[in-house]
């Protein structure tokens, strides 16, 4: 059986407890496991898959052959939880993923909901990891336009006052710091601008770019140590300059391209996701700060 789909790998103290979890907890489907024991394949909901990887030694031999399903398995450059991390995975209604779980014995469950934007529940795995699947919720042309604008003032206002050293406070250790998750969701935005421009000036057109792969970034481009005062202000500069493309241009939150899947994305689709992205790194921020009494 040939995949080579999953995106998402996750190390496990015990994979048979693990696979009894997944599968009469969370209700997902066991697809293949290897016959050694080291390692299992998944599928989830919306076709997601999910690999799960044994933690601890291997002999050579084991090694050898966890590597050959994981390269049968996994897409390049999976995403690799860390123990304590956030999981988001997309899914059409998180309703009915909040039902599924109940009736599998879950009934106390965290939700959240930002109107327009988003719709969460947290589910607590095994491993240390939360899973939090989540629903696109839809919103107007003009809520999404003030979605954007206001998150401008949100980061501003989530990093004043704060010196370096506050900086690089986080919320456990390991977490990425407040620096770290500011230069983050700034690059995030440098890298989708590229793509909206494309939309307002050529739309329609195909659009082809780089998975954008935030350890990467973080690491190369120094995040840890790096000041923010710059790129803040890049920040406002960077959304007013579209907010004001988007107020002259006739029709531009419909304006779309094509991506290299042969998805379509709209300039409203994209400028949502900005905005709720942002929105979450700022919340973070202010947990931060609140932990820490500042």
């Amino acid at each position: 059986m040939n995949h080579g789909k999953a995106k998402l790998l996750l190390e496990v103290d015990n994979l048979q407890k693990s696979v009894d979890f997944y599968t009469k907890q969370l209700g997902w489907e066991l697809v293949e496991a290897a016959p050694e024991g080291h390692v299992a394949l998944f599928r989830i909901w919306l076709n997601d898959e999910v690999v799960l990887i044994q933690r601890g030694q291997l002999t050579k031999q084991e090694h050898e052959l966890q590597e050959a399903y994981l390269t049968r398995w996994l897409q390049p450059k999976p995403s690799s939880p860390k123990v304590g991390d956030l999981i988001y995975i997309g899914v059409s209604s998180v309703n009915e993923v909040e039902k599924s779980l109940q009736e599998n014995g879950w009934n106390e469950l965290r939700k959240e909901e930002e109107a327009g934007h988003i719709r969460k529940v947290f589910v607590p795995a095994l491993d240390g990891y939360t899973f939090v699947f989540w629903e696109e919720l839809f919103a107007s042309d003009d809520e999404i336009m003030k979605m954007y604008a206001d998150g401008i003032v949100e980061l501003e206002c989530a990093v004043d006052g704060l010196s370096e050293e506050q900086l690089n406070l986080t919320k456990a250790p390991g977490k990425w710091s407040i620096r770290e998750q500011v230069l983050h969701l700034i690059d995030l935005e440098l890298v989708t601008i590229h793509k909206v421009k494309f939309a307002l000036a050529e739309p329609g057109r195909t659009y082809q770019g780089n998975s954008f792969s935030q350890d990467d970034w973080s690491i190369s481009l120094h995040y840890a140590t790096r000041p923010i005062t710059y790129e803040v202000q890049l920040f406002r500069s960077l959304r007013q300059h579209i907010l004001g493309l988007c107020e002259y241009l006739p029709g531009a939150l419909e304006r779309t391209v094509i991506t290299t899947n042969n998805r379509e994305e709209s300039v409203a689709r994209l400028l949502k996701m900005m905005a709720g992205h942002a929105r979450h790194h700022v919340r973070t921020v202010e947990r931060i700060r609140e932990l820490h009494g500042y």
